[in-house]
């Protein structure tokens, strides 16, 4: 769908703000905050997410109660190929972001895998044997400082943000158990997240009849596994329409000890989605959301006053994204589809490599 032609209105962008805060609170609690009736808000969303214009998806990147190998490949392809090779990586379960960059590379690509190994079997009996390329590098995430299911639009009041993570809080103490200790994602657990890839706000109802399972058992484990960091919600609006359509990723280098402090001052900036510690050539690595190519310069020029011992390294925008967060993207940003994650499975037969 053409921006020009959406008829997306600031109602519609303060209802995905609210859920980015709040995903899964209902019509009803969501209602007195947004000043609308809850069946006005059903259909907007439903008229958001049929169009590709918004979503809001679950992710569980846990493996037990360890986070899953993840890493950022660097492509290089052939000349003419990029095209088909995106068109490969977007497709496979274990990518959750692709994207046709400016720079030394033609594809940047985010990946969870479940071990070292699978890593090491994924990058060269898949990857790199795509049709077009012709070399990798790859940056192990070994910190997650800042995570992109934190990034918000700036729509609602500040009011209107206090009363709902308030009435959210409340719900949440009511049902989470008194600590929330890191919960690990249990092999049952796995057909629950993965149904939550396309749609996070489907109901305790539904997922109880698909999973022949009782409502009070579903209710149960999405309680544990949100309050125990295994599962997090992600609610999008295409890039096109949000009014941040640039996105960019930089990397920078800084001494091991001030890591901490760089992660402090990114997350401090407007722009930020992602911040996190990699390995490879330098150490730190930032994705960012902005309205417009010049501003990299003036982002960049404010994490370094910031942080004069940052070292900034190099820099990329994004000619397109094709992937992010398990969602495969058109032109403008909206969601065509989902390709449902499988971040646990070996992605090489054994004995493949």
């Amino acid at each position: 769908m053409n921006s020009a032609n959406s008829a997306i209105d600031d109602m519609d962008r303060a209802l995905v703000h609210a859920l980015q805060l709040a995903p899964r609170a209902s019509w009803e609690l969501l209602a007195p905050v947004l000043g609308a009736r809850p069946d006005t808000l059903a259909r907007r969303w439903e008229r958001l997410t049929g169009a590709g214009e918004a979503w809001l998806t679950g992710i569980g990147l846990r493996t037990g109660v360890r986070p899953p190998c993840m890493a950022w490949v660097e492509v290089t392809c052939a000349p003419g190929t990029s095209p088909p090779v995106g068109d490969a990586l977007v497709a496979d379960p274990y990518t959750l972001g692709v994207e046709h960059t400016t720079g030394g590379r033609d594809l940047l690509v985010f990946l969870a895998l479940p071990d070292l190994p699978a890593l090491y079997r994924y990058l060269s009996s898949r990857v790199q044997l795509i049709p077009g390329v012709i070399g990798t590098r790859t940056s192990m995430v070994t910190a997650v400082h800042y995570a992109p299911d934190r990034w918000r639009l700036d729509q609602l009041a500040p009011g209107q943000i206090d009363l709902l993570t308030g009435r959210t809080r409340r719900s949440a103490h009511a049902t989470a158990p008194a600590t929330a200790p890191v919960a690990p994602l249990q092999h049952e657990d796995r057909p629950l997240v993965r149904a939550l890839a396309s749609d996070a706000r489907r109901s305790v109802a539904s997922l109880a009849r698909e999973f022949e399972m009782s409502e009070s058992t579903v209710r149960r484990r999405l309680t544990k596994l949100e309050a125990g960091q295994s599962l997090r919600y992600s609610c999008a609006l295409a890039s096109g329409l949000s009014g941040w359509p640039v996105s960019a990723t930089l990397w920078a280098e800084a001494a091991e000890y001030e890591l901490a402090d760089c992660a402090a001052a990114a997350a401090g900036l407007r722009e930020t989605r992602t911040c996190m510690s990699v390995s490879g050539p330098w150490n730190f690595m930032i994705s960012v959301r902005l309205r417009t190519v010049e501003d990299l310069s003036r982002y960049t020029a404010d994490l370094t006053r910031r942080l004069p011992g940052l070292r900034m390294r190099d820099s990329a925008v994004s000619l397109r994204v094709r992937k992010s967060e398990a969602q495969e993207l058109g032109p403008r940003g909206h969601r065509l589809r989902t390709v449902v994650p499988d971040i646990w499975s070996d992605p090489v037969p054994q004995g493949g490599a």
